[in-house]
């Protein structure tokens, strides 16, 4: 398996935890390239992101040639990154590259980042909660008052009332599991709930309070469990029509060329990403400090919310309109390589 130390001079390899490293340690490969041997060409496939571990190579694109050495601060980031390679890399002095799936990668980057756990309004969790055997009306009063409620038409939540199912969990049994695939989103009807990330009970949670939906967002695997702490009582809606009926409302997708001239660009990659390059006016709120610093942004100004990928940025938005800001997806995200701004 490759050293881990490794990934601590690279951006944003440096930024996940030991475990999410380790992962990816797995999976990834070193190559070893003697001058004029060719890495990868342009227009080529990337299923991996590519970072020059020693040596130096030459980046040839349509606009000419440059030099990337393993001790320079460009080295600190993938070479040409995209869906496809934007280069041809040639072996310029002896080299070691790291391959690191791309995939992979851009799922632990969203579930590292996501800045919390998969309860609705966790910092509320606190406050006093409904008690166990609640009347049922009362959770779907709670659920209506999510603002991300506010933009579904009244059609969807009908349907959304309809197609959940009732599920119940004796005390101690987990509802869903850290790691593991998302399936269904949960709203507690009755009891409580404990909210446990990497072993530790971080928070519990009552009647009202919903979960689940970040991993049907992203795609990204559940990042926290969630267990009975008291016989416990939930509504459920399966994957599917969580995407029809909510996702699809919530999530407003638009493309570069849709964007209002007086929306706010925000970009949710790490600071160091964001400095490599960036869309023009674009503000920094890394996904991982979102839910702490959501506060501060201005609720009348539309957001245009958007990361290299996609799936940082899903989350990121659906996040936001939760909160109650008209917040839009940049659809498919915005590679480096075609972000103008530098530095």
């Amino acid at each position: 398996m490759i050293n881990l130390a490794l990934f601590r001079q690279f951006v944003p390899l440096a930024s996940l935890p030991h475990v999410d490293r380790n992962e990816l340690a797995k999976s990834a490969r070193l190559g070893s390239y003697q001058p004029g041997q060719v890495v990868f060409g342009r227009g080529d496939p990337a299923s991996t992101v590519v970072f020059l571990v020693a040596g130096s190579v030459e980046l040839q694109t349509e606009k000419g040639a440059q030099i990337v050495a393993s001790d320079q601060p460009a080295a600190k980031h993938a070479i040409a990154q995209g869906a496809r390679r934007a280069a041809t890399a040639t072996c310029v002095k002896p080299a070691q590259v790291l391959f690191i799936d791309r995939e992979r990668l851009d799922l632990a980057l969203t579930w590292s980042q996501t800045g919390g756990v998969e309860v609705v309004d966790i910092a509320r969790a606190d406050e006093s909660d409904a008690a166990d055997g609640e009347a049922e009306g009362d959770w779907m009063t709670a659920l209506l008052q999510s603002q991300a409620f506010h933009r579904i038409p009244p059609g969807n939540i009908a349907q959304i009332f309809a197609a959940m199912r009732p599920v119940e969990y004796e005390p101690g049994a987990a509802i869903l599991t850290q790691g593991e695939a998302g399936d269904f989103y949960y709203v507690i009807t009755t009891g409580r709930a404990a909210v446990v990330r990497d072993g530790t009970e971080i928070a519990q949670v009552g009647v009202g309070r919903s979960f689940g939906e970040e991993a049907l967002v992203s795609g990204e695997p559940r990042n926290a469990t969630i267990r009975a702490v008291t016989k416990l009582g939930a509504m459920r809606l399966a994957a599917a029509d969580f995407e029809r009926l909510l996702r699809a409302p919530v999530l407003k997708e638009i493309a570069v060329d849709e964007i209002p001239s007086d929306a706010l660009l925000l970009d949710v990659r790490l600071p160091q990403e964001f400095a490599q390059g960036r869309l023009p006016g674009a503000l920094n709120l890394p996904l991982v400090k979102l839910r702490s610093h959501a506060h501060e942004l201005e609720v009348e100004r539309t957001y245009v919310v958007y990361c290299d990928s996609g799936r940082r940025s899903a989350s990121a938005t659906y996040l936001l309109c939760e909160r109650g800001f008209d917040a839009r997806h940049l659809a498919g995200g915005v590679p480096v390589e075609e972000m103008p701004v530098r530095g």
